[in-house]
């Protein structure tokens, strides 16, 4: 926890210049891609609660940009092929760019208007050759495990706190209350344990009838989901591959005896709760993440990890997807969120799996 708050936050002159740009704009256009992506979406959606009308996030982006509008850019590397086009479309139009990146010299932050520095992924850290010095000098469980999450863990934190002060108060009030929320709550050994045993092992040669891995989530829940699902498919040997899947990837995905279905809602109840009694019907094996205990979700589960924090809403018409105006609200997904980014390095520590082999699964394309 430590390791993700001490970091130089963005200074207030660059924040107001930032809240300036998103309420003087048309529409707020927000763009990323993996997991910078999922952090584009969330913010998104908190803008769309705070009352911002016209908010496209990255999965429904206009064909025709503007000069009215206001385009942010996720990446923390700065040359994220998807997004870097976006920009250039968007300079082209004469449109506001507001980039949150890593790295600072990079096309992304010269083609933007305002930079908001969030330290953590650098272009470097992804050559072949760093990967095998640091292996010569011992450091191996480094970039593409939680402390190489740096960025996306940061930037999450950012965005929420960002969100919080169009509320009341300032962005880095915000971060202290949400760092101190994660703080308050820690996570058991038998927890992490437990999820890591419960996980399908490697599909390899020697084991090519292993299960998979299924998460299903709804809104953040969601998101903090495919956050992991990412992650888990880096944690494996060269001969190795984890079959993992996000619940909604594109085509369908069947579940069996062989399987395990992680679901994540904090109240536990709709269609959470109905995923979780359609997979256990089929055989596989059903773990939840949820606040409640005794709700639907937890009922319908063979086993159960408990993380505080979710809020109870009762709104007539409320789907269990609904993201609040108050991030302190979603302080459940953000201690499910590192929780889960734990795991995976307990994970890459319990199968000796290193950087290298990380490095090899990780995505180059996008």
């Amino acid at each position: 926890m430590r390791l993700v708050e001490n970091f130089k936050f963005p200074s207030e002159s660059k924040l107001e210049d930032f809240k300036e740009a998103l309420k003087s704009s048309r529409r707020v256009i927000c763009v990323g891609v993996g997991r910078s992506g999922g952090n584009a979406e969330v913010f998104t959606r908190f803008l769309r609660n705070l009352g911002f009308e016209q908010v496209y996030g990255p999965d429904d982006i206009p064909y025709i940009l503007k000069s009215e509008d206001t385009l942010v850019a996720f990446s923390g590397s700065g040359v994220t092929t998807y997004t870097l086009e976006t920009a250039r479309i968007a300079r082209e139009a004469n449109a506001r760019i507001v980039s949150l990146t890593s790295n600072v010299k990079s096309p992304l932050a010269e083609l933007s208007d305002l930079v908001i520095e969030i330290p953590g992924k650098e272009v470097l850290s992804y050559h072949a050759e760093d990967y095998y010095i640091r292996q010569l000098i011992g450091v191996q469980y480094a970039p593409l495990t939680p402390i190489g999450t740096l960025y996306e863990l940061r930037t999450m934190l950012f965005s929420l706190s960002f969100a919080g002060s169009f509320i009341e108060g300032n962005a880095y009030g915000w971060f202290r209350r949400l760092t101190e929320g994660l703080r308050s709550y820690t996570p058991s050994q038998r927890d992490f344990q437990f999820l890591y045993h419960s996980l399908p092992k490697p599909r390899s040669p020697l084991n090519p009838l292993t299960g998979k891995t299924v998460v299903v989530g709804e809104g953040f829940s969601g998101i903090v989901g495919s956050f992991f699902v990412t992650r888990l498919r880096h944690c494996c040997k060269l001969d190795e591959d984890r079959e993992c899947y996000f619940w909604k990837d594109k085509g369908s995905v069947s579940v069996g005896p062989r399987d395990m279905v992680l679901i994540i809602s904090g109240s536990g109840s709709h269609i959470p709760s109905l995923m979780a009694e359609k997979a256990k019907a089929k055989g596989a094996r059903v773990v939840s993440i949820t606040s409640y205990g005794e709700s639907p979700l937890a009922e319908n589960s063979n086993s159960v990890i408990i993380i505080p924090g979710r809020v109870m809403y009762k709104i007539k018409g409320l789907r269990s997807s609904y993201l609040p105006k108050n991030p302190l609200e979603s302080i459940f997904e953000l201690r499910t969120l590192f929780f889960l980014e734990s795991s995976i390095y307990l994970i890459a520590i319990e199968e000796n799996i290193t950087e290298v082999d990380m490095l090899r699964k990780h995505s180059d394309f996008a």
